[in-house]
């Protein structure tokens, strides 16, 4: 769990406390402050993990150095109802929301507090100031939920349909649920929809300003962006526009740290930790800092390794890239052109490939690898991975979305899984995961229903990542890894049509990914317009039209129409992104125009000619045959 660091500045002592709730119970709390007697604003923290791991040995006894601005806040941690101190107060299903409104207003009426009150903490304890602020106690001002959406909902336990197993086990070991009320309901059915994501929709009722704060490397980044832009679009109205986010390069308990996984970021620390020092002290102090004045979100686009900001996250990635899969495991943007052209794997559930680095959730075990981990050694090395990337970068390919892969695939079995891994290849030839994401192929279309496979039919199969912020630099390759499994992050399947996760004897399934000029599988990438590279950018939205002819005698015509007066430039690439020859550069008035074009001196293979105007460009590949 990540402490929020604001600044050592003086030794501060705790004090037990009960605080009583409304049904008569006690909640057990520690205040810490430095001097008791004087009233200051106080930072609520509510957890489940043990008011008591915040005390330390250093010092005398019943005293610690405590890591925040103890000069001008005293602060206040709570164990959850059912926790630790609080244990003997569990009443089963009770609103923990309830429990933070009594806490707030309790706290509020102390001599050492000012009547101000604030909330912090990741995670769980990021929930919680949810369910809290809900309520809208009166003396709540404001709020720092970390590295967690406010909404439960099935696709928090369920990926692509299929189970989270090791997140799921870690939450029950937690103490947060069972695995069998999970398991119970392992389609997207109307107890989800009904009972679980509807009475947890709520940010109408939210009215304090939120820091939201998360990271690429967690578990639910796009969950997190999402409830950000409710917040803004759905609480009250008298918040809505002072909202805002911070999207680091952290894992889920690495928030503030240099080092994630294999890799380090040092200028992103101490970056969310100063942010909500200004906040706290904007909203509760009314210092004038000049926060108001940040920006709505900021972002840290990896690979670069910069902070960048938007007022919305969903305008960046503006652009959409095609990659499509090749014979020989190649990324390129050409259309396959084979008229029959597939991978095969061979899936054993008893015998799954590893999970290794990702944003997975292991607790209990420290030295489980996360984050961006090295893949060569323990899943590219087997033989049940399909490996697919493109040609070393002649320029940087930037990334501000949620990847889609889109794969054409059958199976011998029933049913089945498809698991992506997006990886970022290095020159010395790591290939360092990023993300990942997963599909079961009996929710291919639907997780409500499930619909079964015949074997030896093609189905496209759509595996959605999380959303990222990288660039993959020049010099680095763009890879994805595509296996039937990725264990124990998620369950194995074994590839039969039994009931969803019952004991039963496991098959092995022989799977098929299809890239060819019918079943084209591709990767829909999220970007920015940054000038050529050899990854051309798609407009979402162009008025225009380019067609090419294929080179006849060494002869090519490109024809072209735009519907408005405006500075045309009509280039020749070939597959490395190099210019071949400039066509066209001038201002040209709205209407159709071909070109012709000596394709003499060219060598055989693929080319792209690109059009670009001020709204956009447009690219059409070409084939070159002597």
């Amino acid at each position: 769990m990540n402490i929020l660091i604001l600044f050592i500045c003086l030794s501060v002592h705790y004090d037990s406390l009960k605080i009583p709730m409304r049904d008569g119970k006690w909640l057990a709390a520690d205040l810490y402050s430095n001097d008791s007697t004087i009233p200051k604003p106080v930072i609520l923290i509510q957890t489940p993990y043990d008011k008591d791991t915040y005390r330390t040995s250093v010092g005398q006894p019943g005293g610690t150095p405590f890591p925040y601005d103890s000069a001008h806040y005293n602060y206040v941690i709570l164990d959850w109802r059912g926790f630790h101190g609080s244990d003997s107060a569990d009443v089963g299903t009770y609103d923990r929301g309830l429990d933070g409104y009594d806490a707030v207003e309790w706290i509020a009426q102390r001599v050492w507090c000012n009547q101000k009150v604030g909330t912090w903490g990741p995670s769980a304890l990021g929930q919680i100031q949810f369910m809290t602020a809900k309520h809208r106690p009166p003396h709540l001002i404001c709020s720092v939920p970390l590295v967690k959406d406010y909404k439960t909902k099935y696709s928090d336990f369920y990926y692509g349909g299929e189970y989270r197993k090791e997140q799921v086990q870690s939450m029950a070991l937690l103490g947060f649920l069972t695995t069998g009320a999970i398991l119970s309901y392992p389609t997207e059915n109307i107890y989800w929809k009904v009972f679980v994501e509807q009475p947890n929709d709520y940010p109408e009722s939210l009215a304090v300003p939120m820091l939201v704060i998360s990271g690429w490397y967690d578990h639910y980044p796009s969950d997190v962006i999402r409830a950000f832009k409710d917040l803004r679009t759905r609480s009250d109205v008298s918040v809505r526009q002072k909202h805002k986010l911070i999207m680091g390069p952290w894992l889920h308990s690495g928030v503030g740290k240099s080092e994630q996984g294999v890799l380090e970021y040092p200028n992103s620390v101490g970056v969310a930790d100063s942010v909500a020092t200004m906040f706290f002290d904007y909203y509760i102090r009314n210092i004038q800092n000049g926060y108001e004045q940040l920006p709505i979100v900021r972002y840290y686009q990896m690979g670069v390794n910069e902070w960048k900001t938007t007022d919305d996250w969903y305008s960046v990635g503006n652009y959409t890239d095609t990659l499509y899969l090749q014979t020989g495991g190649v990324l390129n943007s050409s259309l396959p052109l084979d008229s029959v052209s597939y991978d095969s794997i061979s899936y054993d559930p008893r015998n799954p490939s590893p999970t290794i680095g990702g944003s997975r959730f292991n607790p209990f075990v420290p030295s489980t690898p996360v984050g961006p981990q090295d893949m060569r050694d323990s899943v590219e090395s087997r033989s049940d991975v399909l490996i697919y990337s493109t040609p070393v970068l002649t320029g940087n390919l930037v990334v501000d979305g949620s990847v889609k892969i889109l794969l054409y695939v059958s199976s011998d079995r029933k049913d089945t899984d498809f698991s992506v891994r997006l990886c970022d290849v290095y020159p010395d030839s790591s290939s360092i995961i990023v993300t990942q994401g997963i599909r079961r192929m009996r929710f291919r279309n639907s997780y409500s229903t499930e619909q079964f496979m015949t074997p030896g039919q093609v189905y496209v199969d759509t595996v959605a990542l999380s959303d990222i912020a990288l660039t993959f630099l020049a010099g680095h390759r763009l890879r994805i890894d595509v296996s039937s499994s990725n264990y124990p992050m998620f369950a194995v399947n074994p590839n039969n049509d039994d009931s969803l996760y019952k004991p039963g004897d496991t098959l092995v399934a022989k799977n098929y990914v299809y890239h060819d000029s019918v079943y084209a599988s591709k990767i829909l990438i999220p970007t920015v317009e940054t000038g050529i590279s050899e990854y051309y950018r798609i407009p979402t939205k162009f008025n225009s039209k380019l067609s090419v002819v294929t080179p006849l005698r060494n002869n090519l015509n490109i024809r072209f129409s735009i519907s408005y007066s405006d500075n045309i430039k009509l280039e020749l690439f070939d597959v490395c992104g190099r210019k071949v020859k400039g066509l066209l550069n001038e201002k040209l008035k709205s209407g159709e125009y071909s070109i012709n074009m000596n394709t003499s001196g060219m060598s055989s293979g693929t080319y792209f000619c690109c059009l670009q105007t001020s709204k956009g460009k447009q690219t059409k590949s070409i084939q070159v045959i002597k």
